[in-house]
């Protein structure tokens, strides 16, 4: 462990001394630690971020001589597996300025409450910042999306909308106004979020998806998809899968079906794409191929049916996947998953799954290899 590292107590990791035992809480979970002497206790209040783990000893010692500098790095090191501690010494030097800082103190935070001693929680942000995201689609999901991915600090977004809005738009698609039906979505939406952040690169690209060709233009360059477009229905899902295969991009996609959400995330070369999932579907459940097949004869799919509620809620969970994946405080939840959530009861479950095949005609072929994007960017 690096010398020079000063540990401290996450101010979200209170203790609390009760009859010779130690209660660590945080997270809505608690560690029982025994503390019959009082040294823990004593350790804990030295980890205040204001001393190297040699200090530490050193001032731990003065009290209780009979504790090694062995048993404090043992110590330390099994606080910092447990998610107490980070490294007051980390810097944002050369990574973030002072709006930076203050502007996404709150999101800073929150990556300290992942962070662990050999990390950097500013780096966290600025790999935020440094991102380059597409955004297919601003109707219901993409309107919160884009504002939401506007207060993470997203530097680069490149949004995709040939749409007009419309009064039923209203009861969900929030950045458009009364006075606003039959303007372009995309102006609207873009000029109102540059307003919000301005430090975030919004590029244009008003147009109607028709191809993979269409969307591998889109998403070019890009670091993560999120696709939230819905026409047309039968056909802009595998165009976006193929898209995103080809560029080597992951794609974290959802949306509403009437009285559930639903969402999934796919890496190439690690989870199975889209075609993987059809093509399993069509050989393993008849019954289920049969109906995919006549949905997809007579473009079946309505969207007349969209409720805010259901909206924010597929909205915050297509960030965290966004947000797993860019960096890489956490696996993706959804990787090769349908994740569903029921309006009834808010019951989450995992709907179904797929495997990559072999032989799918999308993803099977050699590509570049893939970035580890399930435990990118751990550390520093």
């Amino acid at each position: 462990m690096d010398e020079q590292i000063l540990p401290k107590l996450k101010h979200m990791t209170p203790v609390f001394p009760v009859d010779g035992t130690l209660y660590v809480g945080g997270y809505g979970q608690v560690a029982e630690i025994p503390d019959a002497d009082g040294a823990i206790r004593r350790l804990f209040e030295l980890l205040d971020g204001t001393r190297t783990i040699e200090q530490v000893h050193r001032d731990l010692a003065a009290g209780f001589p009979h504790v090694t500098a062995e048993e404090v790095a043992a110590a330390i090191e099994q606080f910092d597996e447990a998610g107490f501690l980070l490294d007051e010494g980390a810097s944002a030097e050369g990574l973030l300025d002072e709006y930076e800082l203050g502007r996404w103190a709150r999101n800073i935070n929150f990556f300290g409450s992942y962070s662990r001693l050999a990390d950097n929680k500013f780096r966290k942000q600025r790999r935020l910042l440094d991102a380059r995201v597409t955004l297919l689609g601003l109707g219901g999901l993409g309107c919160h999306l884009l504002q939401d991915l506007a207060a993470l600090g997203i530097g680069h977004v490149r949004v995709v909308e040939f749409d007009r809005v419309e009064l039923s738009n209203l009861n969900r698609q929030v950045l458009y106004r009364d006075g606003d039906i039959g303007q372009p979505k995309i102006d609207l939406a873009v000029e109102r979020i540059q307003a919000f952040n301005p430090r975030m690169e919004i590029e244009k690209i008003p147009r109607r998806l028709g191809s993979t060709e269409d969307v591998l233009a889109a998403v070019d360059g890009s670091d993560l998809v999120i696709s939230v477009a819905d026409r047309p229905k039968m056909e802009i899902n595998h165009w976006v899968n193929e898209a995103c295969v080809r560029a080597n991009v992951p794609l974290v996609t959802g949306g509403l079906d009437t009285q559930r959400l639903v969402y999934f995330t796919m890496i190439p070369g690690v989870t199975g794409c889209i075609e993987c999932w059809r093509l399993g579907v069509f050989r393993t459940d008849d019954v289920s191929a049969a109906l995919l097949a006549e949905k997809r004869e007579r473009q079946i799919g309505g969207d007349n049916a969209a409720f805010v509620p259901l909206v924010t809620m597929t909205t915050g969970l297509l960030l965290g996947e966004a947000v797993r994946l860019l960096t890489g405080i956490a696996p993706p939840v959804a990787a090769g998953k349908l994740v569903q959530v029921r309006f009834d009861d808010y019951e989450t479950s995992v709907h179904e799954t797929w495997e990559r095949l072999p032989d799918c005609p999308v993803c099977s072929a050699p590509a570049v290899p893939a970035p580890d994007h399930s435990t990118a960017a751990s550390g520093g």
